[in-house]
């Protein structure tokens, strides 16, 4: 006997004295993620991309080895924009198995297309960005984001579902649901923008599955290669062929029918009959003693995979919590390449997204200085322009100005009561009283060493406050 798992060959029994893995529960594992692969793939050619996604996955967790399943998953994950997900798909495939697999060609294409990665990276700090300026109640400074990734991603539809969620949150339902039917176009069956569609058309009945796959659709090759569906159709597998229990029921019947059969129909005497049915019973006894054994294994054995599974899940945690810290350190360099190229603005943003927590002493230092030195250039710039567009008369610029640059700005910044003063200023000319009293006063209060303190005390009192 051969191991599945290490190729140790042996005599008997049912675990790899190599190894330690019990045959029986590896081979079951094994089939379960071909299964699963098998629905991920069938889901894929109908374009339910989040089907596939999730029945994908979940074969990758019951074996971690299938490289079929990995070069599926990133070939779906670049078809919704998700580049970088797609290529740590590939690389762990390709460390996998490196002649004949089609991981190496996948990873090849996109290292030589220029910018691809960059772009989807980018793509992926702006969506990151809007999320933190939803939580702000900052939608227009989101929707700038998603636009931005959008252009650089056209694919991107967890950006797509995002600036959907924007657009209905302002009432533009028209733009929201010319995007909704574009990612139902990609994604027939993603959950979010199925949502969004019974929001906007709760009239207007959708495609089923089912009648998906009953029509005469054309499979989808844009991101599948023929190449790939060739080798993946040799790995079609039955799921439901290795349940000894109802192997064992199914001989209980057939002995019993056999037995039945021969009572009736074969005459014999009484003693004839009595020792078959002897025979009988002691054949059922067994089976039922055998049943009940089998029972009890898989009872076992189901104990020791769930121990097992754990364990790979806690692995898979680890394994994430590595990947995310590098993506943390490749957050922080992409801030730096930004503001060495003279973007502040974006490298600002890019920060604004990085989450610091866990990351180690080294690229927390380098994560503080980028964001002292970005945040501080953007605050300065912005408020330097708002002071122009002041001058010239245009408060709508001049106060997104002030308040963007109040957004970013550092406690050591000696210009946030110059802000208030002109943000009091525009209230104060455009007729609205209450709101310049409380930017003065906020002069007052937070910056009682500033020079324009006694014609802000001057302006309080003119106003009546």
């Amino acid at each position: 006997m051969k191991c599945p798992n290490c190729g140790y060959n042996f005599l008997s029994g049912n675990v790899c004295p190599e190894c330690g893995v019990d045959i029986l529960i590896f081979e079951k594992t094994l089939k379960i993620s071909d299964v699963l692969y098998n629905k991920g793939l069938d889901l894929a050619r109908i374009r339910d991309l989040s089907g596939s996604v999730d029945s994908l996955t979940k074969s990758i967790q019951f074996n971690k080895n299938n490289y079929y399943a990995r070069n599926l998953l990133g070939l779906v994950y670049f078809e919704v924009g998700k580049i970088a997900d797609a290529l740590k798909q590939w690389v762990m495939s390709a460390s996998l198995l490196k002649e004949g697999n089609p991981a190496v060609r996948y990873i090849e294409i996109v290292q030589m297309t220029p910018g691809l990665l960059d772009d989807g990276n980018d793509a992926v700090s702006m969506y990151n960005s809007a999320l933190f300026h939803i939580q702000q109640k900052s939608d227009d400074l989101a929707v700038i984001q998603l636009k931005k990734a959008l252009e650089l991603c056209p694919s991107f539809i967890d950006a797509m579902n995002l600036l959907t969620f924007c657009y209905l949150i302002k009432g533009e339902k028209q733009m929201a649901s010319v995007l909704v039917e574009k990612v139902l176009e990609l994604d027939i069956n993603n959950p979010i923008t199925l949502n969004y569609y019974n929001a906007i058309f709760p009239d207007k009945k959708r495609i089923s599955l089912k009648e998906v796959r009953d029509s005469e659709l054309p499979a989808v090759q844009s991101f599948i290669p023929g190449k790939l569906l060739d080798e993946v159709k040799r790995r079609k597998l039955v799921s439901n062929n290795f349940f000894l229990v109802e192997a064992l029921s199914f001989v209980v019947g057939v002995i019993c029918t056999l037995a039945l059969l021969f009572l009736t129909y074969i005459p014999g005497t009484v003693a004839d009959a009595n020792r078959v049915n002897s025979v009988l019973t002691n054949t059922l006894t067994a089976t039922e003693d055998e049943l009940d054994r089998v029972m009890r294994q898989a009872e076992e054995d189901t104990a020791r995979f769930e121990r097992e599974l754990r364990d790979a899940r806690a692995e898979i945690a680890v394994l994430a919590a590595v990947v995310a810290a590098d993506d943390q350190a490749q957050q922080v360099d992409m801030a730096w390449a930004r503001h060495s190229a003279g973007d502040s603005l974006q490298a600002a943003l890019i920060v604004e997204a990085i989450n610091p927590l866990g990351m180690d002493d080294s690229t927390l230092r380098r994560f503080e200085d980028i964001r002292e030195i970005s945040f501080r250039a953007v605050s300065a710039d912005l408020f330097n322009d708002g002071q122009l567009y002041f001058t010239a008369g245009n408060f709508g610029a001049a106060r997104d100005a002030f308040n963007t640059s109040l957004h970013f700005i550092l406690d050591d910044a000696d210009w946030e009561g110059d802000i208030f003063f002109f943000l009091g200023r525009m209230a104060e000319e455009e007729g609205d009283a209450d709101l310049a009293i409380h930017y003065f006063r906020r002069v007052v209060e937070g910056h009682p060493q500033s020079w324009r303190i006694p014609d802000v005390n001057e302006r309080i009192n003119a106003l009546g406050g």
